[in-house]
């Protein structure tokens, strides 16, 4: 409400009564307010004052309802949903994750990736509890949850080889790639459309196994290599092959 104070001193009865233009005419909305007038009311009733001072009653003009959520000055049921968000904040890899066909146990693992809520090294040494030292798959990094899924050479190695089977090779983490959703994003963003939800799938998937090999390495001592996924990875592959019923992908040359 525009005036919530102000409101609260015009009595209920006056309210129903009166119309817009029974108010507006020589200002009689004034007779309305009521009351003890607060420093809050005060200010209020300047502020509508101004605004009222600007509206010029059309006696010869019809009424009409216009709403300023559309262009078209039409309501609709969409523009009202998405009013209620006005103000709110975008999650970005929203579409990415709860998009994708991935199992929903996997699609929450990347949920807490996307709010670095996973308890890789950095995390736990930030609240005192003991925690590897270097990167469990490469041993040559501080563990980030960013360095584990897209720097590590183990983890880079691994997409690599999970995409190969897709020829999706070229979208293959880099170097230079230092945020993981940032690289998830402009690679989907290099496939046609019809190809990036199966994309994401692949995504959330690769990055659960990667996820479920370091807790193997740290948790039971197991070595970090790529045919320990072998076969979890050639039975995901076929899984999303099965839904995807696409043999072959390839990449956009845009």
């Amino acid at each position: 409400m525009l005036a919530p104070n102000l409101f609260a001193c015009v009595s209920r009865r006056r309210v129903n009564k009166r119309t817009v233009q029974e108010a507006l005419t020589n200002d009689k909305w004034l007779e309305d307010i009521q009351g003890h007038y607060s420093v809050a009311v005060l200010s209020e009733y300047l502020d509508i004052w101004a605004l009222v001072q600007e509206v010029v009653l059309q006696s010869d003009v019809e009424d009409t309802h216009k709403w300023h959520f559309e262009a078209s000055g039409q309501f609709s049921t969409k523009s009202a949903y998405e009013a209620f968000f006005n103000g709110s904040v975008c999650f970005q890899p929203c579409k990415l994750i709860w998009g994708s066909w991935a199992p929903r146990k996997c699609k929450f693992f990347l949920w807490l990736v996307a709010h670095n809520r996973c308890w890789t090294a950095d995390r736990l040494a930030r609240r005192g509890l003991p925690h590897p030292e270097h990167c469990p798959l490469c041993e040559q990094e501080d563990e980030t949850i960013n360095h584990l899924l897209l720097a590590c050479v183990f983890a880079r190695q691994f997409w690599n080889e999970w995409f190969s089977g897709f020829g999706l090779q070229e979208l293959t983490p880099q170097a230079d790639n230092v945020d993981f959703y940032t690289w998830w994003q402009q690679s989907s963003d290099r496939l046609h459309t019809s190809l990036q939800q199966g994309f994401n799938t692949l995504v959330v998937l690769g990055t659960w196994s990667i996820w479920k090999t370091r807790n193997d390495v740290v948790f039971n001592g197991a070595a970090p290599r790529i045919n320990m996924l072998e076969c979890e990875r050639r039975r995901k592959m076929a899984e999303c092959l099965s839904i995807l019923n696409i043999p072959k992908w390839g990449i956009c040359s845009t």
